[in-house]
């Protein structure tokens, strides 16, 4: 029995050895087709509670929409036909001053609603997008690409923004509009009213859940939607290159090592 109980101990070492769950975010809610890509591995289709964290893609397709959550209260609504690149993210809730976040939007509409970090600390957000990169200023605010012109089009509902690019920064307040016609091209406070039609329609439509921060579902072994912390565990172990196969296995030999052992300590009793 002794090479059982070394080959459950290196099984079952893999599992404590897992870092618990990284700080990032995940999907709050999805409707249509909606992939999610971490690193170089390949799209898979999303589904809620899906894990995010750096350098994650999020892609949303015809009819379709995503709201992602993050560690720190941040939410991310995404319309149909939008791309989103979560760069870097970083949450230290003991030192909000060192979290960060660093998203940038591909392509399509989104909303933004900011968390602690924001709130706290409004320059360790920055949102990159083909025309301009925004700063926040404690906001909740909307940014959109046209569909048949490189303009883009952002909206604050609360708080403020700042707009920058080539050609220096624009201000944008509560209840506020803008145009930026490029990225050349400084942009341009507009009338709500003057928005293209339906440049904003999907978003608002969008819930949007408390932007308050939250530990991702499965983190601290927490169960989530029926998972197990064994499942958990196994998932994160999977990440790592152990699959999660193996982990259940190992888990199946613990139990019979100790049933084993169980009954050879009560027999030479």
């Amino acid at each position: 029995m002794a090479w059982m109980r070394g080959a459950v101990i290196s099984l079952l070492a893999l599992v404590w050895m897992v870092p618990a769950w990284a700080a990032g975010g995940w999907v709050y809610d999805v409707s249509g087709d909606v992939s999610v890509a971490v690193g170089k591995q390949a799209a898979h289709r999303a589904t809620r509670n899906d894990a995010i964290a750096s350098d994650t893609v999020i892609s949303t397709g015809d009819k379709a929409y995503a709201v992602l959550k993050f560690e720190d209260g941040q939410v991310v609504t995404m319309q149909a036909n939008s791309t989103f690149h979560v760069r870097e993210y970083s949450y230290q809730p003991d030192n909000i001053e060192k979290s960060n976040m660093i998203f940038a939007m591909l392509k399509g509409g989104m909303r933004f609603v900011t968390g602690l970090v924001g709130q706290r600390n409004k320059a360790a957000f920055k949102l990159s997008t083909p025309n301009a990169t925004i700063g926040i200023r404690g906001t909740d605010f909307m940014v959109a690409m046209a569909v048949n012109n490189p303009s883009m089009y952002a909206q604050v509902v609360s708080g403020s923004i700042g707009m920058t690019n080539a050609a220096g920064t624009l201000a944008l307040g509560a209840e506020q509009a803008a145009v930026v016609a490029s990225a050349t091209t400084l942009g341009t406070v507009i009338p709500v009213s003057a928005l293209p039609a339906g440049t904003f329609t999907q978003l608002f439509a969008i819930p949007v859940p408390p932007a308050t921060p939250a530990p991702p579902p499965g983190a601290g072994g927490a169960a989530t939607g029926g998972a197990s912390t064994t499942t958990t565990a196994a998932t994160a172990t999977a990440g790592a290159g152990v699959s999660a196969t193996t982990i259940a296995v190992g888990v199946g030999i613990a139990a019979g090592v100790a049933a084993v052992t169980s009954t050879s300590t009560t027999t030479h009793h």
